[in-house]
């Protein structure tokens, strides 16, 4: 049996590796701990994301793109409120030189003034094109985190990220590119000898020490208690957007993550049966669990009919009042995507490369295993769910944002439906 292994490379980096020979492929990610939500100038995490790989081209004088087509190998990135993920992927045989190319992220950034101003104008425009600020999320987030660093947008806006320079890029670089704030994650099919190569790759940058940003949320002086207010923003079309907050001191993730799928997964979920299979009040619903090491977000979202708005607010209120005060039955717990087909995520070299990068290493879990992971969730009883949804599902943690015609929204209405949760 494979377990998650780790090692630290002279300059002081560790590299955690969970070994799977059985699959023809590899995942080798660098995380980053910074995003949005650490950031004093909003947007520069995203755009290090966007000029880090551009510079690893540059100091390739312009040939990797070339190369990756080549050997087929995927190199990308992702940039979140809490990290940054740099990955590469590909067939084993290609292990050490998809490692040549990752690791030339932690190089200084030596773009051009026009290459910086090209990148800038590439993020701009992917601002606009998913004009995310006039979004329902956007609305709800500069309420539900209102005066922190998590209602920013974690691209930026065109203004913010129009005042990062070069020169800014590369100081930032440096202060969030430290040995204890970062570390890879290495997954699939590979040898010692090429995690040994990847060592020594790593260990030729000059990696400065420093703080490490830790995974806890700025929290508002209203978390946990709201007071039930509906926020409306006008709009042509009505969505409503349902966000409570978690003290995840009181939480563990494996019941969060059950939770959430009961409610808004799958094909039996709660939600998607009573309210789009039965009444038919929208085709699908959306949401997230997020978390973080102190608090988190339980958060679901759909379309309606303007005329359905209380209808459907109502009954959402009556599920989850119900889950309150009902454990649920085990059959419907959900269970199966963590510990029946735990495997499954075994055999896919990035879903286990983020799973146990994120959860081990971000959110401070301890697993050392896809069986110690699996028998966590295994463990938990429908009257625990019930308890957490319990802790979850109370009026003083709910904030309700919605997009629609102001004018017909009574929101004095809503309010009164949302109260007798």
């Amino acid at each position: 049996m494979y377990k998650e292994q780790s090692r630290i490379t002279k300059n002081g980096i560790t590299i955690y590796d969970y070994k799977n020979p059985a699959v023809h492929s590899f995942f080798i990610s660098l995380y980053v701990r910074a995003g949005s939500m650490h950031e004093a100038h909003s947007g520069i995490t995203h755009f290090l994301e966007h000029a880090a790989i551009r510079n690893v081209n540059c100091i390739m004088g312009g040939g990797l793109y070339p190369m990756l087509d080549r050997l087929g190998i995927e190199f990308n990135a992702s940039t979140f409120t809490e990290m940054v993920q740099f990955y590469v992927s590909g067939a084993t045989e290609n292990f050490d030189i998809a490692s040549e190319i990752l690791v030339k992220v932690l190089s200084p950034i030596i773009l051009s003034g026009d290459e910086i101003k090209t990148e800038r104008d590439r993020i701009k425009a992917e601002i606009r094109e998913s004009d995310e600020k006039g979004s329902l999320p956007s609305f709800a987030n500069s309420i539900v985190f209102a005066d922190t660093t998590l209602e920013n947008m974690i691209t930026g806006t065109v203004a913010s990220v129009g005042k990062i320079s070069g020169k800014r890029l590369e100081e930032y670089r440096r202060s969030v590119m430290t040995s204890e704030n970062i570390f890879f994650y290495v997954t699939g099919n590979y040898s010692d000898e090429n995690l040994s190569k990847l060592s020594s790759l790593i260990e030729k940058y000059s990696i400065e020490k420093g703080k490490r940003n830790v995974n806890l949320a700025p929290v508002t002086k209203n978390f946990g208690r709201r007071e039930q207010r509906v926020h409306i923003k006008n709009d042509d079309f009505t969505m409503l957007r349902f966000n409570f907050d978690m003290d995840m001191s009181l939480i563990d993730m494996a019941e969060a993550d059950l939770l959430y799928d009961m409610l808004l997964c799958g094909y039996n979920s709660r939600f998607f049966i009573e309210m789009s299979e039965k009444r038919g009040l929208f085709y699908d619903i959306s949401g997230s669990s997020e978390r973080y090491n102190n608090i988190g977000s339980f958060v679901f979202f759909f379309e309606v009919k303007g005329g359905s708005i209380y209808d459907a607010t109502r009954t959402v209120i009556e599920l989850l009042r119900e889950i309150k005060s009902t454990p649920p039955n085990p059959d419907e717990m959900m269970k199966a995507g963590f510990v029946t087909n735990a495997y499954m995520l075994y055999d896919s070299p990035r879903d286990l490369n983020f799973t146990f990068a994120y959860d081990n290493h971000i959110l401070s879990s301890s697993y050392s295993s896809i069986e110690e992971r699996s028998a966590k969730y295994a463990a938990i009883t429908p009257e625990r769910l019930r308890e957490v949804a319990s802790l979850v599902f109370r009026p003083e943690n709910l904030t309700l944002a919605i997009k629609g015609n102001k004018k017909k929204i009574d929101a004095l209405k809503l309010e009164e439906i949302i109260k007798k949760l």
